[in-house]
């Protein structure tokens, strides 16, 4: 041994020796310079960056978290955003393959003499493809396709180009390589076949052209390939999905086994025993025989995460059954014992809420849908769909609760006052014992555990000194204890919360320390302050403040439910195609506020409705508008069917007639235009040509008249068409005259008079200045962090970040720089970054890493991406920084 270190000892000293004398020179084709780029290349910058991409496969393989409620993918690809960990693994194995490359690549001629160079160049490429930077893996993998046609990675090479293309949705490309391959792959190495097969399969699963008995066959033939353990077991559990799925039990069931017998990952063994047990036939021998199997693993203490999964097995047994009430059951408490798996949880919780839905129980359906949105990870199919969903039953239910709450108002507030006064005092003490109740339960909770403590003690110094959380009684004591008083909280920070989505920070401070709250005063119209509300449940006051007990306060609780059952008539309807609630909703409301201004348009809602069913009751409420609305635009539209057509069509001859005017206006013929406008305006509907002629009109009486008529015309303009485009004109008008001479025009002489008050919101301008911000997603970007230098050091942050940026991005050479921007805070500039899409990466990452997640939660720090054009705006308009963070929102965060 000691004879052969000295051999290597002196070839290494004489090759040394021979490349310094020959300057290591890499465009020189000589022994010596092959020798030492060969080796130094290999066992120094090749083997570095080799061992950073085996730390970024580690890395990923711990964030990809598997979806075991829907048919795996063939390989898995967390979500972008949440790479952080893998960066700085994947930059390294870059920055060492690229110096690899431009330090020792011989490439003479058209030969690479560096027989590693090929080698660098593809991990390179994996490292892109691993970042999900496909446009630089798919840049990359071409070079070497085209470059190294005899390289020995070649065939992976371009396995891997083609999952490229599939990444980015070029499918057809993709296949056409991959049949190319399938004639050209080395049969003899069984680990391309693993991942020609691989690729082919991963195809068929995920093109819109896809067949999943071709899945099938190349997943067999990637089997028989003898893919290591892990991705063989993978794949097994796969081809018994797929199986499933096609209704071929039989050969679902014999994968299944295979993974279960020889998986050593236990949730994928869990998974292949779920869809085992899961594999029922209606039968009751075989429904008893799964049941048992089921109970055994729900008895099981190392199945306890994995309970969520067993319920939503029984209530597949369930579905079979056709039991729709057992299995919405299992549903509810597969949802209620779900701990740490999203997916799961997210699954039955849509699941159940799709049930609830099609029953048309949207309450329900509502409250599952939400908790489905609060775990549902980013990446789940259907993502914006179900997120539309759930805010469209909110939005209902919302409504659906407001109406019953002003209905349980106006029904307590119209109670005799004695009446009133009994069941206030019975809400007082039902508020009292409950009170009572928990404070019993806890000085019982206390008292347990002072015991434990003693029996602890005792427990210490007898029994070879184990600890409390030794004892397993002790334990299970307190986690039931903790069951009974919380439920099944997920382990997690602020789990005593039971909806986070509605806690702020500001919420967070003062539980932490109550005399951080302010003694804010609300005022109202008039500038007097609002009487505070009673947050004693103990007093009655707590109980009467809400109620309707005045006219007006009636009135307005009635106007709510009108316009609530108006408005849910339409959601049923329009978001839910219920036609039978909505119908009931526009039927409530006239039976209630027949002379609401609702009741017209539900009339005809209804009608509409009926007609469109085949019901009868059409006929009911046409004869209501025919008779009880003659001259309304709905009773016209059911005596003529065209009647909106010959509207449109007399609106074209206004508008063409329009034209002419103008004509008239631009060469000062007057009195043909009021003459003209004067018989135009009152067969306008639409209110925006009604305007523009009225607009006209004003102008030229002005000019045949005097200011005074000038004045009037554009007052009454602004009167009668606040939300049209003439207002502005009008007001511009009004600006060239004093307000003295206005009033006198109007004939307004009391300066505290309605009128006076009616003239100053006249004069008001109510144009909407545009945004100074514009979204330019192709233009070079920053990332600013605004930061307040008073509760965090900037030179801390500054320090940070460029930790940050050498471990996470390390390739792009960030520069990080910071000026004041007001007396509290300094902007702090990342730069630069080729685009928004490169910007909100770097975004995604810091946002989420552990050294600014707290700082950026307590809004001590601030983190926008920002285009080169809005950076100078921003800088520029100090007035305007305040509407950026909404801009950022709209256009960056939610992809519009």
């Amino acid at each position: 041994m000691r004879k052969k270190t000295k051999i290597f000892t002196r070839i290494g000293i004489s090759l040394l020796t021979i490349a310094v004398l020959a300057g290591c020179s890499t465009s020189k084709n000589t022994f010596p310079n092959r020798a030492y780029h060969n080796v130094t290349c290999r066992y120094n910058v090749y083997w570095n960056g080799n061992q950073a991409m085996k730390d970024a496969e580690r890395e990923l393989a711990k964030l990809s978290k598997d979806n075991y409620t829907a048919t795996l993918p063939i390989y898995n690809y967390p979500d972008k955003t949440e790479l952080g960990p893998c960066l700085p693994h994947l930059d390294r194995t870059i920055e060492k393959s690229s110096k690899a490359i431009h330090k020792h690549s011989m490439m003479i001629k058209g030969k690479e003499y560096v027989k590693t160079i090929d080698d660098a160049y593809f991990l390179m490429a994996k490292s892109y493809f691993y970042k999900q930077d496909y446009v630089q893996a798919q840049r990359v993998l071409n070079y070497i396709v085209h470059n190294y046609p005899k390289s020995n990675i070649l065939n992976e090479a371009q396995i891997l180009l083609a999952r490229t293309q599939m990444r980015q949705g070029y499918y057809s490309s993709a296949d056409e390589l991959l049949e190319t391959l399938r004639y050209q792959n080395d049969k003899k190495k069984k680990s391309i076949g693993v991942l020609f097969n691989a690729a082919k399969a991963e195809y068929h699963l995920t093109a819109p052209d896809g067949d999943v008995q071709e899945a099938i066959d190349y997943i067999g033939n990637a089997l028989s390939n003898k893919p290591k353990r892990e991705f063989r077991t993978r794949l097994q559990l796969i081809l018994g999905e797929l199986y499933e799925n096609l209704g071929q039990q039989a050969e679902a069931q014999k994968n299944f086994r295979e993974v279960i017998k020889k998986s050593n990952n236990y949730e994928m063994t869990f998974c292949a025993q779920m869809h085992m047990a899961a594999n029922y036939d209606g039968t009751e021998a075989n429904r008893n025989a799964i049941t048992k199997q089921l109970n055994k693993m729900l008895e099981d203490k190392k199945n306890e995460d994995y309970r969520d999964q067993i319920y939503y097995a029984y209530s597949e047994i369930a579905r079979i059954d056709e039991d729709d009430d057992l299995r919405m059951e299992y549903l509810a408490k597969s949802v209620t014992a779900s701990t740490n798996n999203n997916y799961q949880k997210t699954f039955s919780s849509l699941t159940l809420a799709d049930l609830y839905f099609d029953h048309n129980e949207y309450r329900e359906a509502q409250h599952y849908y939400d908790t489905a949105m609060l775990s549902i990870p980013k990446n789940y199919p259907n993502y914006e769909s179900l997120q539309n969903k759930s805010n469209v039953l909110k939005d209902l239910v919302d409504k659906l609760d407001e109406i019953d709450l002003q209905d349980s108002l106006l029904r307590i507030a119209n109670l005799p006052e004695g009446q009133r006064r009994a069941w206030v005092q019975k809400m007082i003490a039902d508020y009292t014992e409950a009170e009572r109740k928990a404070a019993a339960e806890e000085a019982e909770r206390m008292l347990a555990m002072q015991n434990a403590a003693s029996y602890t003690n005792i427990n210490t110094t007898s029994s070879n000194g184990k600890w409390y959380f030794y004892n397993q009684s002790l334990v299970t004591a307190g986690q039931q204890d903790f069951y009974r008083r919380f439920g099944n909280r997920k382990l997690e920070d602020n789990w005593f919360i039971s909806n986070k989505t509605q806690i702020s920070f500001d919420d967070m401070a003062l539980m932490n320390d109550p005399s951080l709250a302010k003694d804010t005063v609300e005022y109202d119209e008039d500038g007097n302050p609002i009487a505070k509300r009673e947050t004693d449940p103990k007093k009655e006051a707590y109980y009467l403040q809400d109620l309707p007990l005045t006219a007006g306060a009636k009135d307005t609780a009635n106007a709510i439910i009108a316009k609530d059952l108006y408005e849910t008539g339409f959601m049923y309807q329009d978001l839910l195609s219920d036609t039978k609630r909505a119908c009931a909703s526009f039927e409530s409301l006239l039976q209630r506020y027949p002379k609401s201004e609702y009741a017209l348009p539900s009339v005809f809602m209804l009608y509409t409705l009926y007609r469109n069913t085949g019901d009868p009751k059409a006929e009911t409420y046409k004869n209501m508008l025919l008779t009880q609305y003659p001259e309304t635009d709905y009773a016209k539209l059911i005596q003529d069917p065209d009647y909106y057509s010959k509207l449109e069509a007399r609106e074209k001859v206004l508008e063409n007639q329009y034209a002419q005017v103008y004509e008239d206006f631009t060469q000062k013929r007057w009195r043909n235009v009021i003459t003209a406008a004067d018989a135009a305006i009152p067969n306008c509907t639409d209110e925006t040509l009604q305007s523009q002629y009225a607009y006209l009109r004003a102008v030229a009486a002005g000019q045949i008249y005097n200011e005074d008529t000038l004045i009037v015309g554009m007052t009454r303009l602004v009167a009668n068409y606040k939300d049209q485009p003439v207002a502005e004109l009008a007001r511009y008008y009004l600006s060239n005259f004093t307000k003295a001479q206005i009033q006198n025009s109007l004939g307004i002489t009391d300066t505290t008079s309605t009128k006076q008050a009616a003239l100053q919101e006249i004069l008001q301008s109510e144009t909407q200045t545009e945004s100074v911000f514009s979204f330019k997603p192709d233009d070079q970007h920053y990332v600013i962090l605004l930061v307040k230098t008073a509760e965090l050091p900037l030179q801390t942050v500054k320090q940070n970040l460029n930790n940050f940026n050498k471990a996470f991005f390390s390739l792009k050479k960030l520069v990080v720089s910071s000026f004041f921007i007001d007396n509290q805070r300094q902007m702090v500039t990342v730069s630069k970054f080729g685009n928004s899409s490169e910007a909100l990466d770097y975004y995604n990452i810091l946002t989420k890493n552990e050294t600014f997640v707290t700082d950026i939660d307590n809004k001590v720090i601030e983190v926008f991406a920002i285009s080169a054009n809005n950076y100078t705006t921003f800088y520029n308009k100090r007035d305007e920084r305040v509407n950026y963070p909404a801009f950022f929102k709209e256009n960056y965060l939610n992809n519009k």
